[in-house]
């Protein structure tokens, strides 16, 4: 049995983050937990709840996306010291939490923490140099995943 009791969950309310009154709030209750965990050496994970939201068309229900992606990025931009690592899980998450919210430009592979999940080691004009990014596609592994690469990194 996995212990995931020393990693900090810090969930983000989507309906919050999609509507403008509360957005920068609950955006800002999520920079002040996962600082406060960095700063304590801590490994915290930041998630989406779980209701999916879609709009009436494909234009609608991506710009919602967006919107839930760009408020991720934000976090990622504003982290006050560098973590150890950085776990991205899904595609397009990845690719806009590494391009956008890293600025990633250059990066080493240096292999699999598990079957089918790449590290990346993040090149000087990142925004954190030298961290292991790691990209969790959306369909891999299985419930204790994370956590197994969590300790791996400990």
């Amino acid at each position: 049995m996995i212990d995931r009791t020393d990693i900090l969950p810090i969930e983000i309310n989507v309906d919050k983050v999609l509507e403008t009154h509360s957005r920068d709030k609950e955006i800002e209750i999520a920079k002040v937990k996962v600082n406060g965990a960095l700063k304590k050496g801590r490994d915290s994970m930041i998630y989406t709840s779980r209701n999916l939201v879609t709009g009436n068309d494909p234009d609608t229900s991506l710009k919602i996306g967006q919107a839930i992606s760009s408020g991720l990025i934000e976090i990622v931009q504003k982290l006050a010291c560098q973590p150890r690592y950085l776990v991205a899980k899904s595609g397009i998450t990845s690719s806009d939490v590494a391009t956008k919210g890293l600025k990633v430009k250059r990066a080493r592979v240096l292999g699999q923490v598990l079957p089918g999940v790449p590290v990346w080691k993040l090149g000087e004009e990142s925004l954190h140099p030298g961290i292991s990014y790691i990209i969790f596609p959306g369909n891999v592994g299985n419930d204790d995943a994370l956590v197994a690469i969590q300790q791996k990194l400990s």
